[in-house]
């Protein structure tokens, strides 16, 4: 069983509707759930982390379909200032202190969700986040470490892996969503997709969500 993406900070959310683990209060939300799986079933649960870059800060679907808060908005980032769409405002460009701040966040989000009694944990780097927006070519468009080649785009999505990896339990099973395809011209390639495949794997990984 896998929870939808659930976010590692407030500004990490997609909607304010979305779930979260940046609170203590979460794991003991969480804690019915697992506990509730694991009374009842032979299931295992997993829980998929992930942050919204610059698709956050927009009304639940039910109420617009990737419309932005009028009011009580927040700033997104990402690797570089480019909207989502015509109605976002671009992204504010990640600096090294943005990127320190939010592996910790996803690695303390690992840290709770292994208190809140879940079996697998699961990076979300796909659907346009903002771990995808760093391995696409079409969204990151940096030209320091983190831009360029599949290799340096793949560099801040595996720092991330790394550090939760290395805060997890080494007998817990840690997977990665990613994308095969941005269904765009001059889009995300196949050897892109097999650049970070086999750099996960070297760094731990042990299931791939494609």
């Amino acid at each position: 069983v896998m929870t939808e993406m659930t976010n590692v900070s407030a500004e990490a959310r997609i909607t304010l509707g979305c779930t979260g683990m940046y609170d203590d209060r979460h794991v003991a939300a969480w804690r019915r759930v697992t506990d509730f799986v694991h009374r009842e079933s032979f299931s295992k649960i997993g829980i998929q982390l992930g942050h919204a870059g610059r698709k956050g800060s927009t009304l639940p679907p039910w109420q617009g379909q990737d419309v932005p808060l009028e009011s009580g908005g927040w700033e997104t980032i990402g690797p570089s200032a480019l909207p989502w769409d015509t109605r976002h405002a671009p992204p504010r460009v990640m600096t090294r202190a943005d990127m320190n701040r939010v592996t910790a966040d996803f690695v303390r989000a690992a840290e709770r969700s292994v208190l809140a009694g879940f079996d697998l944990v699961e990076l979300h780097c796909a659907h346009g986040y903002l771990l995808s927006t760093f391995l696409s070519p079409l969204t990151n468009q940096r030209d320091d470490e983190y831009g360029g080649s599949p290799e340096s785009r793949c560099r801040y999505p595996l720092e991330v892996f790394q550090a939760m990896r290395a805060a997890l339990p080494q007998e817990m099973p840690m997977s990665v969503r990613i994308n095969a395809s941005d269904w765009a011209p001059e889009g995300t390639s196949e050897e892109d997709v097999l650049t970070f495949a086999r750099l996960l794997k070297r760094a731990g990984c042990d299931l791939i969500d494609v």
